[in-house]
């Protein structure tokens, strides 16, 4: 780790781990990302002052072509949405890489983050799609989506019936196809967690600060895409299987509609605050695209579990276009995502929940161009929103008004563990800070609430 003084000036970054102290605990280190030299603030991501090419280290990042392509993003962002007269100004050459371990041990280079430095917030993105093609005639009306996922590792809580916990829900993709024990009870800690505070502000920032720095002739709509009824739906397969009470199913919807709200509150107020101003004139939405299941999901329980295709049906029949194609086995058939064809027919929840998502995307680019600020967790579903735009658009087959992409700027707090993401592996809020170089201006040893750091991490 890199060591400095507080004010000098470069940027801190923080990784979380589990405390060696004990396993109930974890503790936060600063790393300073500044020098003429690379810095690996985890074994997933490597920060560097300039772009990189050829081999370093264990790594070979090639003629550098990603971090070219990242830049070129970055700056067709700015000119797409009029953020700045110089695209050049709102980008630096510093570059974050993200790195994966390979089966044969070997590390390999996945991906570049530009740096984005706008207003008061400095920043590294990573996109997914094309903002150059999606904002190529400066579009007046945009749609920004943001999401946030509920609970996490940490702050979802369900128990057996020996009162031991579970590990239902325990993944960002929603629960197992299979359940391996007995749900007796299912909700959430009382407090957000770091997860979902951490990844409401910088979401919340990255897309207010945008809108503030747009021209206001820009019309502007921001979705707030918190999961409601697709997360009742985790518990299908346990309700299916008979593994989990109707007790712990009507807890777990309500805790889930309070969570939902809760979370698209605390996400739209930070809005509110960002766009100061600007916030009359933008339009802030919230929608759940299973709202069609509502009364299906709320009389299922032990016994009552209709088949999935009752689920599909239902929503195919309800009147809504967008579900119709996008559950149309003729054109699931021609929609290509991850190297393979989409089954004709949804066979899991997860399946489902992930063509709800599409679904909201698709629905905004019937109004027109869309960017969704994303959790990288989600970099997979966003792919399949492009192999859906490609063959929509390209058939005809709705009235769209633009296409969308995906921006997913970097956290300034990622797990020190290889391989994990901040949803798995949340720290919590209670954290003991690990400086002993004065990086952060915090004490050595001293205990915080990680939630009180974020607003001086994510300025605009």
């Amino acid at each position: 780790m890199a060591t400095a003084s507080p004010d000098s000036g470069g940027l801190i970054r923080w990784t979380t781990e589990s405390d060696p102290q004990g396993p109930a605990s974890s503790r936060i280190t600063p790393v300073l990302l500044e020098g003429q030299e690379p810095i690996r603030v985890t074994p997933d991501w490597l920060w560097s002052p300039t772009g990189l090419n050829g081999p370093f280290e264990d790594l070979n990042f090639g003629k550098g072509k990603a971090t070219g392509r990242a830049r070129l993003k970055v700056e067709d962002l700015v000119t797409g949405l009029r953020l700045s007269a110089d695209p050049g100004t709102v980008r630096d050459e510093s570059v974050v890489y993200e790195l994966r371990l390979a089966s044969n041990g070997s590390r390999n280079v996945q991906g570049a983050y530009a740096a984005f430095n706008l207003g008061g917030a400095s920043e590294h993105v990573l996109f997914s799609g094309e903002p150059g093609k999606v904002l190529a005639d400066r579009p007046d009306t945009v749609s920004i989506i943001v999401g946030v996922c509920n609970g996490s590792s940490r702050a979802t809580i369900s128990t057996n019936r020996e009162g031991r916990r579970t590990a239902f829900q325990f993944g960002s993709h929603g629960a197992a196809e299979s359940t391996a024990e007995f749900i007796a009870s299912a909700g959430f800690d009382p407090s957000l967690s770091f997860y979902e505070e951490n990844l409401a502000r910088l979401s919340a920032v990255f897309a207010g600060n945008v809108v503030i720095h747009s021209p206001e002739s820009v019309r502007y709509s921001i979705v707030i895409d918190v999961p409601w009824r697709g997360y009742w739906l985790y518990m299908y397969p346990a309700l299916k299987q008979g593994q989990a009470s109707a007790r712990a199913y009507d807890q777990w919807r309500g805790e889930v509609t309070r969570r939902s709200r809760r979370v698209a509150d605390r996400t739209e107020n930070l809005l509110r605050e960002v766009l100061g101003d600007r916030v009359g004139s933008t339009e802030i939405i919230y929608r759940d695209e299973l709202a069609a299941l509502d009364g299906i999901l709320s009389d299922m329980g032990p016994g009552r579990v209709p088949d999935l295709q009752v689920l599909v049906d239902t929503l195919r029949n309800s009147g809504d276009d967008l579900w119709k194609v996008i559950l149309d086995p003729g054109v699931r058939s021609l929609v290509k995502a991850r190297d393979r064809f989409l089954a004709p027919e949804i066979h899991t929840v997860q399946e489902l929940c992930q063509a709800a998502y599409v679904v909201a995307v698709l629905r905004r680019m019937l109004a027109g161009a869309v960017m969704s600020v994303n959790d990288y967790v989600e970099l997979p579903i966003e792919q399949s929103v492009e192999a859906w735009t490609k063959v929509l658009v390209g058939h005809g087959m709705l009235p769209f008004r633009g296409t969308s992409f995906a921006v997913y700027p970097f956290s300034h707090f990622v797990p020190l563990e290889e391989g994990q993401a901040m949803y798995h592996r949340d720290p919590g809020r209670d954290v003991t800070v690990n400086d002993p170089n004065g990086i952060s201006g915090l004490r050595h040893g001293q205990r915080v609430d990680l939630v009180d750091l974020l607003p001086g991490s994510y300025p605009w």
